[in-house]
């Protein structure tokens, strides 16, 4: 009796381990759609950023030494060069003076809608 009901315990474990497999390989797959999603929007982004620095160079002149130069500036804001944008920093609401974080739409206690930030500062 032993032996059987080890066997039925090491069966249940083995389906329960091929779910759990399954489960983990759909999750990948669909982590990898998800990846391939923000590629395309990267790639998307990137041509519309070369697509508008091309304009203002062209309409106003600016060049590469002064993208770079403002680059750098935006990227040490937070004291740090490390390719990275700072976080929008918390902001109190307009209505009640209780800070919210940046980046939600409406005040938590009382309601009021929030100013947008498009960029931190």
């Amino acid at each position: 009796m032993f032996t059987s009901s080890q066997s039925y315990y090491q069966s249940v474990a083995s389906v329960q381990a091929q779910a759990d497999a399954n489960n983990a390989k759909a999750k990948a797959v669909e982590a990898q759609a998800q990846v391939e999603v923000l590629r395309q929007d990267v790639d998307r982004l990137l041509m519309i950023s070369e697509a508008l620095w091309s304009f203002l160079k062209k309409e106003h002149g600016y060049t590469d030494d002064q993208l770079a130069e403002k680059v750098t500036e935006i990227d040490l804001r937070d004291g740090q060069l490390d390719g990275r944008t700072t976080q929008a920093p918390a902001a109190p609401c307009p209505q009640c003076g209780r800070v919210n974080a940046a980046r939600r739409p409406r005040c938590i206690y009382c309601g009021t809608p929030l100013p947008v930030t498009l960029f931190a500062s």
